[in-house]
Formats: structure tokens, C-alpha cells, sequence
């Protein structure tokens, strides 16, 4: 397969162990998809912004990935919606960010910086990546909620480096899901049939009522790398009172990289 050259991959780090570990995942994300690396450093939600000093984690990092991916630190001050408009300046396809608490991005900061993204957005912890090749992707998909778009990018990585996909979807009895969840599971097969990926399903019985966070619980059993959820696009009362879904995803303890995609008709997608 002629593999697609000249992208980038965007980390934000505040110089935190979470965004260090946001430098780190962006890195190894970098070689896996062969594009090149571009590090800011200098970023805030807020008007007046306080100069950050690198640290000895984030300059060993760099020495460990120099020659292995172009790297680019970028030192300019960025209000952080100036970074959303950075990305559409070149061919960028994904962000990655650390979260945690103490970093300038914590789960209710990371959802804002998600929400208006064209690229699909990383979300890590403070701690290093399961797994650098990136050989395992959990792929939950509910009759509810949309799955074209998680489906392409969670195909992306078996295209580039032969990851497993692994899906996970309920095996329900109704006649109304079963349906609905036949027609998903023939649209995945279709696309995937197109780009010449083959995933791995795995039914759920008995269905639970939330199969992201159901494939959250079972990452050790399939040694996952990362997991691709759809955010939440329209907010119910109980959304707004307790919280999306996706908040207690990407705060998970176990650090995994979850993969945020927004469902929107201008999504950056990979051209390969």
C-alpha cells in the first residue's frame, strides 16, 4: 500500500507528566502513521499566559525520538482556539493531548478543546503508551450512536502497521435492535470490504447499556492500545446535569489513550 506522506500529527504539552506523555503518544503516533511531529509548548484557555519552561522529561523524549520522526516545537503563545485554526493550515491529522490533574488540561478543559475539532483528538494519561505499535484497537458500536466515522479511523491503523480491530457490539434479542445492529455491522463489513480490513467482532451477552465503557473494563483482555469513541453531539438534561458519557472515558484510571471523534460532515479523514 503507497502510504499517505507529508501529515502531521499536533501534541499540546504543558510540560506536565500528562502532557510529556501527550509528547511521547504523539511521537510514537507519528512513526506509526510516517508523518512528521509539531510540539506546542505555549498554549492557554485563558487572556494572559504564563511562559513555560521545558523540563528534563519532555528534552529526553525528544532526544529518544530524534531520527526516528521530524519534530517541530513550536514556543509562539496560542490561545487555544488559535490552535483549532493552526490545524487547518496544513495537513494535520490528529491532536493529542494529556490529561490529568495539576495539567492545564483536565476532563472538563479536554471536552471544551474536543468539542469544536475538525481532527479527531488523543486523549491521554500521565503514563506511557501501552503500547507503541499500536497492534490492538477496540472499536464499541451501539445501535444509538454513529459508527461510520470511528469505523474509518480505527481501519486507518490496521492499514498502516496490521493493528487487530477488534469490535465489540451487544447481541441483543429485540427485533427493532437486532435489526438495527445487523444494518451497522453490514455497513462496517462494506466499509471495510472497501479498504481491504478485516476486523474481529465480539458480541456482548448479555447487553450492557454502555458498551464504550463495558470495552473500557475489558482492555486487558484484548490488550488494547486505544479506543475509539464518537462524542456526544446532542446533549440531553441528564448530559447536562451529570455529565456526557465520554467525560468519565477519557479521565479513565487506566490510562487508556481514548480516541475522540466528533460527528460532523467537515471531519479531516486520511487519504490513502
Amino acid at each position: 500500500m503507497e502510504r499517505k506522506k507529508n501529515t502531521r500529527v499536533i501534541a499540546l504539552t504543558d510540560f506536565s507528566p500528562a502532557g510529556n506523555s501527550a509528547v511521547r503518544h504523539a511521537a510514537s503516533l507519528a512513526v506509526f502513521f510516517e508523518s512528521s511531529l509539531l510540539i506546542c509548548t505555549q498554549f492557554s484557555f485563558e487572556k494572559e499566559q504564563k511562559v513555560r519552561t521545558r523540563s528534563a522529561d519532555f528534552d529526553q523524549i525528544i532526544a529518544e525520538y530524534h531520527g526516528k520522526v521530524e519534530i517541530h516545537v513550536d514556543d509562539m503563545p496560542y490561545h487555544l482556539a488559535e490552535i483549532h485554526a493552526l490545524a487547518e493550515t496544513g495537513n494535520h491529522i490528529m491532536f493529542v493531548i494529556g490529561v490529568d490533574k495539576g495539567s492545564v488540561f483536565n476532563v472538563r478543559r479536554a471536552l471544551k478543546f474536543i468539542a469544536p475539532s475538525r481532527l479527531p483528538v488523543m486523549v491521554v494519561g500521565p503514563h506511557s503508551p501501552r503500547d507503541e505499535r499500536w497492534q490492538n484497537v477496540m472499536l464499541p458500536v451501539e445501535v444509538n450512536r454513529p459508527a461510520k466515522e470511528k469505523a474509518l479511523w480505527a481501519g486507518y491503523f490496521q492499514r498502516f502497521g496490521k493493528s487487530a480491530i477488534h469490535v465489540l457490539h451487544n447481541d441483543y434479542h429485540d427485533k427493532i435492535s437486532v435489526e438495527k445492529m445487523d444494518d451497522i455491522l453490514q455497513f462496517i463489513d462494506k466499509l471495510y470490504g472497501n479498504i481491504e480490513v478485516t476486523p474481529t467482532l465480539h458480541s456482548i451477552e448479555p447487553p450492557v447499556d454502555d458498551v464504550d465503557a463495558y470495552a473500557l473494563q475489558h482492555i486487558d483482555e484484548y490488550q488494547a492500545a486505544v479506543l475509539v469513541i464518537m462524542t456526544t453531539t446532542h446533549k440531553t438534561l441528564i448530559d447536562l446535569l451529570f455529565g456526557t458519557r465520554e467525560q468519565a472515558l477519557i479521565g479513565n484510571k487506566e490510562g487508556l489513550p481514548v480516541l475522540c471523534i466528533n460527528e460532523r460532515d467537515d471531519l479531516f479523514v486520511l487519504c490513502t
